[in-house]
């Protein structure tokens, strides 16, 4: 199944337009690396996406045939970390980016 398809599927995202722009920005990263919202996920695969002012790392534990009724979402993903983020961050900063050095006096 599509990444986009997959965050909307099991109610982590509520459209797939927004799957697909975060995933087009590069901030939705599976197994690590980048992916655009086409990726063919599977079983197994971790994500992780930032989630308004929240980081979700989740792994995927199934994938969904048809419909997903919104009290069985949880079937389809293991959350294995759910991190605040400071609400002074923009929304279009990179959760996973390393934090940036301090300047060095000269």
């Amino acid at each position: 199944m599509r990444l986009d398809a997959f965050l909307k599927k099991t109610h982590l995202l509520r459209r797939r337009e927004l799957a697909k722009e975060l995933c087009e920005e590069g901030l939705v990263r599976v197994n690590g690396a980048p992916k655009k919202g086409s990726w063919e996920l599977r079983a197994g695969d971790m994500l992780e996406f930032p989630l308004y002012n929240r980081s979700l790392k989740v792994r995927v534990l199934g994938i969904p045939e048809g419909q997903v009724p919104k009290g069985s979402q949880w079937s389809f993903v293991e959350v294995l970390e759910d991190k605040r983020l400071p609400v002074d961050e923009g929304p279009w900063t990179d959760p996973f980016a390393p934090p940036p050095k301090p300047p060095t006096q000269h």
